[in-house]
This record gives structure tokens, C-alpha cells and sequence, in this order.
């Protein structure tokens, strides 16, 4: 009897095993292949003094990296990709929480129909986005501005998307636009799952739907919420500079550069593979150093129910 207790615990055991090698081991493959064997290569290039054109590369050391200490545009850069990433997070956090709740708490009529539009600017392409926008912007034909002038602002002369002082957040619109979508199916897949049981019982307690809201809800999708706070900041630092590129180029004077469009600018345009990519290592130091700030403000204990 003993003995085939053994032998049905070592069958268990190594079905487990077996389970935990196929589907952990390739995922590690493919994290080695795709993330760590780069990052290795990108350090490895930012060591040396390289065109990206030839064979050619010669040795230089740290000096891409003293040289970046010294550059000013690096450093405002950098601050504007701290201020792009605090406002999208500010803006599609409250946004997509909000109409999430909207959605679930007061089941809107047709809110799937809601739903699928709200959805429709993830599907879309950076290209069709920054195009509608810029049309959108547009001095002339724009919707922005007639818009605005209701309540008093007037657009500055070069524009919003040529003035030093509104073109970098010009471009968080957009950008909030088209991921709204994405955290909004999150959160209301969270929300849904809470059972109305929690509800009722709050009701009972004589709690209100604001107070359910922040008693109940909040506090059990905040899982969901430093999800959406963190992969924001990534998303941020690592693909912003699209948007930047497309409206803006980095100007004017650099007001709205950016760490990926001036690594662009310093590889494509000015063939100097080994200096972008010290800027590129900069980008994950700061993408890692601002996604450990934010999991560590909004992370939480998990509520069970």
C-alpha cells in the first residue's frame, strides 16, 4: 500500500515537473533570445565608436557615456519623457477608470456598442493617429481650436504643435487617446468580476454608489490599476517617440525631444551607432528606474473574495 502511495506522489510529481519545464523553459528561451542577448549586444556597442555603415569600430570605452553626461539635450530628453510618462498615466488612468466605471456601475444603453468605439483607437497605427491629430491641430481647418475659443484660449501663433511651450504636451493627447481603449476592457473585466454580493452588502450598510466605488471597487482592481500605472510608464519611454517623431520631429529647438527620437537622430541621421545606443541604454535604466517608482506607490495587497 506504502509502496504504491510512493509510486503515485513520483508519477504526480513528475507530471508537474514535466508541466513546469514545457511551459517555462522556452518562455526563458525566448526572453534570453529576444530581451537579454540585445540588451548584452546594446552594451557591448555602446562601448565603441561606430558608424552603423561599415565593419569598421573602434574601442573607446566609457567615453559614449561621458559624453552623455555632458549633453544637455540628453538630460532634457530625459525630463520630457518623465513628463510624458506622468501626464499619460495621470490622463489614461483617470479616463479609462472613469468611463469603466461609467460602463459597469450605471450600464449605459448600448454599452457594448460604447465599448467597441471606445476600443477602436488601439487597432489603429501611429501613423493614422498622429495624421488625425494633426488635422485636428490644424490652424486653419481644425477642430481643436474653434473648440477651445468657447471657453476663452486661444491657440498660440506657430501652432500647438510649432510653439516651445505646448509642443511636447501636445502630444499626450493622442497618445492617451489611442491606449484609453486597451485599460478600459481591463478595468471592466475587473469590475464585472466582482460579485454583487459585496454590493448588496454595502447597500445594506447604508454605503452609496461613490462610497461602494471607493470602499469596494477601487481597493479590489488595484491588481488591474498598477498594471495600467506600469506598462503606461514602459509604453512611455519606449514608444512615445513615435508620436514625437510624427507631429513634431523633436522641435522646436528640441522642446519636445525625447530619449527615442534623439537616439534616432543620433543613428540614422548622424551615423553614430555607438553613442545611440549608450542613449538606448539610458532609455531601459530610466524605463526600469520609473516602472520599479510607480509599482512600488501603487502596488497593494490582494483582497480576495
Amino acid at each position: 500500500m506504502i509502496a504504491k502511495l510512493k509510486n503515485t506522489l513520483n508519477g504526480r510529481n513528475a507530471q508537474q515537473n514535466m508541466f513546469v519545464f514545457v511551459f517555462t523553459v522556452p518562455t526563458l528561451l525566448l526572453f534570453t533570445w529576444f530581451v537579454l542577448v540585445p540588451t548584452v549586444q546594446g552594451l557591448y556597442y555602446s562601448l565603441f565608436s561606430w558608424s552603423g555603415l561599415s565593419s569598421n569600430m573602434t574601442f573607446i570605452g566609457l567615453k559614449n557615456y561621458e559624453r552623455m553626461v555632458n549633453d544637455s539635450v540628453v538630460w532634457l530628453a530625459l525630463w520630457n519623457d518623465i513628463k510624458v510618462a506622468l501626464a499619460r498615466v495621470i490622463f489614461t488612468l483617470v479616463i479609462s477608470l472613469g468611463l469603466a466605471l461609467l460602463l459597469a456601475r450605471t450600464k449605459v444603453f448600448g454599452d457594448k456598442f460604447f465599448r467597441n468605439v471606445l476600443f477602436f483607437p488601439v487597432v489603429l497605427t501611429a501613423v493614422v493617429i498622429c495624421t488625425i491629430w494633426m488635422m485636428m491641430y490644424n490652424s486653419n481647418f481644425g477642430i481643436i481650436n474653434p473648440f477651445l475659443e468657447l471657453f476663452g484660449i486661444e491657440a498660440p501663433k506657430a501652432g500647438w504643435l510649432g510653439d516651445k511651450n505646448t509642443a511636447l504636451m501636445s502630444v499626450v493627447p493622442p497618445a492617451v487617446w489611442c491606449s484609453v481603449g486597451f485599460y478600459l476592457v481591463i478595468f471592466l473585466s475587473a469590475i464585472e468580476s466582482i460579485p454583487m454580493t459585496l454590493y448588496e452588502s454595502a447597500l445594506l450598510d447604508g454605503a452609496n454608489g461613490l462610497r461602494q466605488t471607493f470602499s469596494i471597487i477601487i481597493p479590489l482592481i488595484r491588481p488591474q490599476i498598477n498594471f495600467c500605472v506600469v506598462y503606461t510608464v514602459i509604453s512611455s519611454f519606449n514608444a512615445s517617440y513615435m508620436f514625437i517623431d510624427l507631429l513634431t520631429k523633436g522641435g522646436p529647438n528640441n522642446a519636445s525631444q525625447v530619449l527615442g527620437t534623439y537616439m534616432t537622430l543620433n543613428g540614422f541621421e548622424y551615423h553614430k551607432f555607438g553613442y545611440a545606443t549608450a542613449i538606448a541604454m539610458l532609455i531601459l535604466a530610466a524605463t526600469a528606474t520609473m516602472s520599479a517608482i510607480m509599482n512600488r506607490i501603487f502596488s497593494s495587497e490582494t483582497y480576495e473574495y
